[in-house]
C-alpha cells in the first residue's frame, strides 16, 4: 500500500537519479505516520471493547435470568409456549416490563420467541423449571440474591478495608442470621441451592473417592442431606446423622424422603462451633470450611476431632485453588467469600496446615473430573 510518507520518500521518476540504497534512503516519518504506529500499539481496539461488554453484558444477564427462575417463569411453560399477556395475569406482574425481560433472556439461549410473541423454553431453559432432576433454578436464583447482590456492590471498600462488607450493610454477623431471622423465603432459597449443587457434584465425587466401611456418618453443615443420602445409598449398612442450624433440618424431611433415606438419618440441630454429634467415623464437610477464616475453621475442626471415633476420617469437599493457572472459577468464588463472609478458598497445602492446627492429618487429596476435590484427614 502506497502511503503518503512512502510515497514522500520516493523519488520522482522524472528525475533521472538512481534510487539511493535502502540504508540511505530511510528517513524520520512523517508525524501522522508515527501517530498510526503508536495507536497500533495500544492495549485497547475493538477485540478488548467487546471483552469488556461481554463481561458488562454477563451480570446484566446472570440477574436477567436470576429473575425468571424467581418469579416461577420457567414452570409457568413447562406446559408450552405462552404469551406476555397470559404469563403477566399468572405471575401478577407487569406485561410490558415482563415481555422486556423474557425477550432479554431468549438473547443468552434460555428462552425461545415464536412469531406472534409466544415465549417458549431451550432445553438449557428447562434447568431453571423447579422440582425437576438437575433443576438449578434455586442456585442462580439464591447466587443473585439480595445478600450476594449487597455484598459484590461494596468490593471496592471490601478491597481497601480487607473486611466482608456483610454486617456492614446487614448489620448482623453473617449471612445465616439474615436468612433465618430477616428473610426466610431467601434462606429457604439458599438451602436449595446447596442441595442442587451436591446433586451436582456428588456423581463425580462418589465415581473418585469410597465411602466404604463407614457405620455412623455425620453430615456437618449438611443442609437438606442431598450429600449424606448419596453416601448412605453407596454405603448401605451405614446410618447417617444431619447436622445443621435447627431451622434447616427442620426443613430436610422432605428431601430425605425423596431420595429414599429418611428412615436412616438422625437429624439433629446445633453450632458446630460449639459442638458436633459425636461417635461418627465418617464426617463430611462439603463446602463449609471456605465460608470461614482459618481460626473459625481450626475451631470446627477441632469440634469434629473431639467427636470423632479414633478410627474415623474427615472428608472435607471443596475447590482448591490452584496458584498457577487453573481453576478460574474456584478464585471467583474466593471473591465471593471475601465480599459475604470471613471465609476464603484455599490451597490443598493451605487446608494441610489448618488440619495441622486442629489435631489432625491431611491423608490424602482425590480430585473428581468436576470443579471439585475431596480431602481427607485422619487424628494426627
Amino acid at each position: 500500500m502506497n502511503t503518503p510518507a512512502k510515497a514522500a520518500a520516493k523519488p520522482s521518476p522524472r528525475s533521472g537519479r538512481k534510487r539511493a540504497p535502502k540504508a540511505q534512503a530511510r528517513r524520520k516519518p512523517a508525524p501522522h505516520a508515527r501517530r498510526q504506529v503508536a495507536s497500533s500499539a495500544t492495549p485497547h481496539g475493538p477485540r478488548s471493547s467487546a471483552r469488556i461488554l461481554d463481561l458488562i453484558a454477563g451480570m446484566w444477564a446472570a440477574r436477567a435470568v436470576g429473575a425468571l427462575a424467581r418469579l416461577g417463569i420457567a414452570d409457568q411453560l413447562a406446559g408450552g409456549p405462552r404469551t406476555a399477556r397470559e404469563l403477566a395475569a399468572a405471575l401478577g406482574t407487569d406485561e410490558a416490563a415482563l415481555y422486556r425481560l423474557m425477550r432479554a433472556v431468549v438473547s443468552v439461549g434460555v428462552l425461545t420467541k415464536a412469531p406472534g410473541g409466544r415465549f417458549g423454553l431451550t432445553s438449557f431453559g428447562q434447568c431453571l423449571r423447579s422440582g425437576v432432576r438437575g433443576s438449578m433454578r434455586a442456585a442462580i436464583a439464591s447466587e443473585v440474591d439480595t445478600v450476594h447482590w449487597a455484598c459484590w456492590g461494596q468490593l471496592d471498600d471490601c478491597v481497601r478495608a480487607g473486611k466482608p462488607a456483610f454486617e456492614r450493610v446487614f448489620g448482623l454477623r453473617n449471612p445465616w442470621d439474615y436468612y433465618r431471622d430477616k428473610n426466610p423465603d431467601e434462606g429457604r432459597l439458599f438451602s436449595e441451592n446447596m442441595t442442587a449443587q451436591s446433586r451436582a457434584e456428588v456423581h463425580e465425587i462418589l465415581k473418585a473417592y469410597s465411602f466404604s466401611g463407614a457405620r455412623l456418618v455425620v453430615d456437618v453443615g449438611g443442609a437438606h442431606g442431598a450429600f449424606l443420602a448419596a453416601v448412605l445409598k453407596r454405603v448401605p449398612r451405614a446410618r447417617g446423622v444431619l447436622f445443621d442450624q435447627p431451622d434447616v433440618v427442620g426443613r430436610a424431611q422432605p428431601t430425605l424422603d425423596e431420595l429414599g433415606v429418611a428412615d436412616r438419618v438422625e437429624r439433629v440441630g446445633g453450632n458446630f462451633f460449639e459442638s458436633v454429634p459425636a461417635g461418627g467415623d465418617l464426617y463430611l464437610l462439603k463446602h463449609i470450611l471456605h465460608d470461614w477464616n482459618d481460626e473459625e475453621c481450626v475451631q470446627i475442626l477441632h469440634c469434629v476431632r473431639e467427636s470423632m471415633s479414633p478410627a474415623g476420617r474427615v472428608a472435607v469437599v471443596e475447590m482448591p485453588l490452584i496458584e498457577r493457572g487453573g481453576a478460574p472459577f474456584a478464585a471467583l468464588l474466593d471473591i465471593n467469600m471475601m465480599v459475604c463472609l470471613t471465609g476464603k478458598e484455599r490451597t490443598s497445602t493451605e487446608y494441610a496446615e489448618l488440619f495441622r492446627r486442629a489435631g489432625l492429618e491431611m491423608a490424602g487429596v482425590t480430585r473428581t473430573r468436576s470443579a471439585v476435590a475431596l480431602i481427607e484427614a485422619r487424628k494426627a
